[in-house]
């Protein structure tokens, strides 16, 4: 199964805001659901999990398979979302499901776990037309250095830019 990290990322690279929240431009929410929906799956984190629940931006949000990765327990009601403890297990979910791209699409703490554990194989970033200055770093700790090569880059909109990488590992 291919793995691939999805993000929306201000010029200066931080996922959202000083206080958490991603106050990236109209559209931007759209153009990430569309990814997301399309592959039919998504992994996030619980504060992305808890921000969803009384949001109506989460209508936009409808794959089959929504994953919140956690350590900690939560109560995930009828949701329709599933919970893993580790990265592994959200990939295995995904892979008994029999999803062949699993899109890891939520959070920091997502994001770093996943590259920590060297599961990554593309990341899309959605580079959005704004500078936080202080804000939520996209991986925030300590990761092995990851070489990268540019597979794709289009315009979303005349303002925002999609640039598609590969996760090099040895021997690529």
């Amino acid at each position: 199964m291919k793995t691939t990290l999805f993000l929306s990322v201000s010029i200066d690279g931080l996922i959202a805001d000083r206080q958490g929240i991603p106050l990236f431009p109209e559209g931007a929410w759209e153009d990430w659901c569309s990814l997301v929906n399309a592959a039919d799956n998504v992994v996030a984190g619980r504060s992305s999990f808890e921000q969803l629940q009384n949001d109506e931006m989460a209508a936009a949000l409808n794959p089959q398979h929504k994953i919140v990765l956690s350590s900690q327990d939560i109560d995930l009601g009828d949701s329709g979302w599933q919970q893993a403890k580790s990265p592994s297990e959200a990939l295995e979910i995904l892979e008994n499901a029999g999803v062949e791209e699993a899109i890891i699409g939520g959070g920091r703490a997502v994001a770093h776990s996943f590259m920590l554990e060297q599961l990554v194989d593309h990341i899309v970033i959605d580079l959005q037309p704004v500078a936080f200055g202080v804000g939520t770093p996209i991986f925030g700790n300590d990761i092995e250095v990851a070489q990268l090569k540019l597979l794709e880059s289009q315009p979303l909109n005349e303002d925002a830019i999609r640039l598609r990488y590969q996760v090099l590992r040895d021997g690529d």
